[in-house]
This record gives structure tokens, C-alpha cells and sequence, in this order.
């Protein structure tokens, strides 16, 4: 699930997660956007904190091809 879709299915602000993750709301707009790409172990941390529904490979890898490529 995107995170964006995420955010507005929970009616959860990106004010709100950007501050449960403790970066900016900048930081954490621009990966919402896809602007940038969270490091590991931050998309590893919004997966926790979405229980699954956004996985840490949808938010490293652009496509699903890259992701049955890839190796954790």
C-alpha cells in the first residue's frame, strides 16, 4: 500500500507520523511523494508502525520487479 493511501484510509496528518518517527515533516513529505527513499532502517520503522499495511519494500523499490530481484 502506498503511504499515502495509508495515511488517508487511518485519517492519520504526516505531521502525526513524521513526529511518532521523530524526523521533520519535510523529510517525511518528500517520502510520501516519493521524492525520496527512507533508509533502511527507517522504512523498516513505518512498516512496524503501520503493522505491515506499507512494507519496507515498497518504500525502497520503485516496482515490484525490483523487488523480486532484491535480497534482505
Amino acid at each position: 500500500m502506498e503511504l499515502r493511501d495509508y495515511l488517508f484510509q487511518k485519517k492519520i496528518t504526516q505531521t502525526e507520523l513524521a513526529k511518532r518517527l521523530d524526523i521533520s515533516l519535510n523529510h517525511f513529505s518528500q517520502i510520501v511523494r516519493r521524492v525520496r527513499r527512507p533508509s533502511i532502517n527507517l522504512a523498516i520503522k513505518i512498516e512496524a508502525l503501520t503493522k505491515g499495511a506499507v512494507t519496507k519494500e515498497e518504500l525502497l523499490f520503485e516496482n515490484s520487479a525490483l523487488m523480486e530481484n532484491s535480497t534482505f
